[in-house]
Parts: structure tokens; sequence; C-alpha cells
């Protein structure tokens, strides 16, 4: 326990008696793990004719436990080719704290910020910092229904 509230006084807090009673310096340590997981065993095609919608979304990133992670970085690349056609994309990226959140998205999935609007031919970083979360899973929907036009989507996430 500290002796006074101040820097200095903290400073007290890392000295602890040991067993006899003497003093002893107090060490901490800590262990950190990196997750990593990305959909490239198999670029996720978002179909023209089927995934034209919120409800028809397809699942760009099987959900992923990333409990007791401080920061969670998520790069999506939309690799369709640019042209006149539309094969751009609204991703979403999904959170849960419930312990098996169940399929995706359902009640027990929630929304964490705006859909990205990913253009053909480009990319999107989304960083997570500080916020508790024991699951993320990304969705995607092709965002202009009367241009079905497939198009293919790869997700990298790493938190640690």
């Amino acid at each position: 326990m500290a002796l006074k509230d101040s820097r200095g006084g903290r400073e007290y807090d890392k000295f602890v008696a040991d067993a006899t009673g003497d003093t002893a310096m107090r060490m901490s340590v800590t262990s950190s793990v990196v997750i990593e997981a990305d959909s490239t065993a198999g670029t996720i095609t978002l179909e023209g004719d089927t995934h034209i919608a919120e409800g028809s979304a397809i699942t760009v990133l099987a959900a992923t436990a990333v409990e007791g992670k401080e920061r969670i970085g998520i790069q999506l690349l939309n690799t369709g080719v640019a042209s006149a056609a539309n094969r751009d994309t609204l991703v979403q990226v999904w959170g849960s704290l419930v312990g098996t959140p169940g399929s995706l998205p359902g009640t027990n999935w929630t929304q964490i910020g705006d859909n990205i609007d990913l253009n053909a031919a480009t990319s999107a970083y989304k960083a997570i910092a500080t916020t508790p979360i024991k699951w993320v899973a990304i969705t995607a929907y092709l965002d202009d229904p009367s241009a079905e036009i497939d198009t293919t989507l790869v997700a990298y996430l790493m938190a640690d």
C-alpha cells in the first residue's frame, strides 16, 4: 500500500514482505500471444445474384476468439476488378461478449461501427482498441442489387 497518493508515494508499492518478514521486490510478469486469422484459405466470392442485401450477407471471416486482447486490427481487400460494372461491397464487423455467440449475424452479435463501403480494387483498415470483446466476425454483401456481378473479398485480422 502506498504511503501517500503521489508518484513518489506509489514507489513503495513495489516492496512486499516475504514469508520470513523480510522486504522483497514485487515482480509482475505478463505474457502476450498474438491472434491471427484470415479468409485466404478460400477467398470469399460475393455472388451478384445472391449476396445483394444485408439479409443475404456472406460470412467473410468466421467468429474469431479475441478475448483479453487490447488491440484488434482488421484489413479488408476487395479484389474485384474496377470497371463500369459495380463490384462494390458493404462490409460489417461484428462483436460479441457472449461465451458461445452462435450463428452470425444473430441476437448475440452486435455490429461494431458503421458499414464499411469497400469499392472494387480497394482496401480498408479498421482498428478496434481498448474495447473488451470476446469474439469478432465479418460479413459482407454487394451494395447494388441491380448490378449482379461477382467480386471477391479477403479479410485479415490481428489481435494482441
